[in-house]
């Protein structure tokens, strides 16, 4: 007995050590083989001189840029996670189930953040096969999703409401631009990101007003909002609004409705900054 235990082999493991990435694909045999993120750097890389599809125009916006980049960081981490490297090739149903349920479970992404990280994928994969490279069939079927309507939360200023805004006097001086800010913004309906990007070169006159004229941030649209409100045609010509950034701006409007009285208790999405989640809150 004792003879025989002499003759075991022990083996040592190390169960500190990072696992090596092994490729469980069936197209790690092929020399020409091309790993997709490798395929990614490069789309990032050369994002200022790609044509942006349906617009015409050439280089691709900053925050499409910066939503590349984050495929890029989270493909690496499934990547670590499932100790497997993704090729172009290889990217099948089976791959893109596990993708998706890696966002959706592990990750605990939203419904809207999964389906456009999907959406991306799925256009880095037709970008190679346009360039040449080999991809799987089922990539054509990769498909995305957005959040359902029913559970959208969307919460509007009725017209009483906005009558108690305007009608506001004595505003602190810390908030004096964004009420200005706030009063165009319900003027001319935009986004938030485009009201704030305003300067006195989008503004030219009308017969019986102000047009103000604008290339939308995120649809690269060309606008054009008329303004009739006598309040509003004030402030664009003889009191413009300082530059703000979207955050001080949120933190004031609330600060501002507070002074109008309009502090009902509403349920909504806010960032967890510990799990860096939205979730559902009950807030003024």
């Amino acid at each position: 007995m004792l003879n025989n235990l002499n003759n075991i082999c022990y083996m040592h493991v190390n169960f500190y050590k990072r696992p090596q990435i092994q490729v469980n694909n069936s197209h790690s045999k092929m020399e020409n083989a091309t790993l997709f993120l490798e395929y990614l750097s490069e789309f990032i890389a050369n994002s200022a001189t790609r044509r942006v599809k349906g617009y015409g125009t050439v280089g691709l916006a900053h925050n499409t840029i910066r939503t590349y980049k984050s495929l890029y960081r989270i493909t690496k981490e499934y990547e670590l996670e499932k100790s497997q490297q993704l090729f172009l090739a290889g990217i099948d149903k089976n791959m893109a189930v596990s993708f998706t349920q890696f966002l959706k479970i592990e990750k605990q992404y939203s419904d809207n953040y999964c389906g456009q990280l999907l959406k991306l994928l799925k256009i880095i994969l037709r970008d190679a096969q346009k360039s040449g490279f080999e991809i799987h069939p089922y990539s054509n079927y990769i498909e995305s999703f957005k959040q359902k309507s029913s559970d959208r939360i969307i919460h509007f200023l009725n017209p009483a409401e906005i009558k108690v805004l305007k009608g506001l006097e004595r505003i602190p001086s810390e908030l004096e631009d964004s009420y200005k800010w706030l009063l165009i913004g319900l003027s001319i309906g935009q986004r938030v990101s485009d009201l704030l990007s305003l300067n006195a070169s989008n503004i030219r006159k009308a017969t019986n007003g102000l047009y103000i004229d604008i290339i939308q941030q995120k649809t690269k649209k060309a606008v054009t909002i008329g303004v009739a409100d006598p309040l509003v045609i004030d402030l664009l010509e003889s009191e413009f609004p300082k530059v703000l950034s979207q955050e001080a701006f949120n933190k004031h409007i609330k600060m501002i409705c507070k002074i109008a009285g309009i502090d009902e208790v509403v349920r909504g999405f806010k960032n967890n900054p510990k799990t860096r989640r939205k979730e559902v809150v009950a807030c003024p």
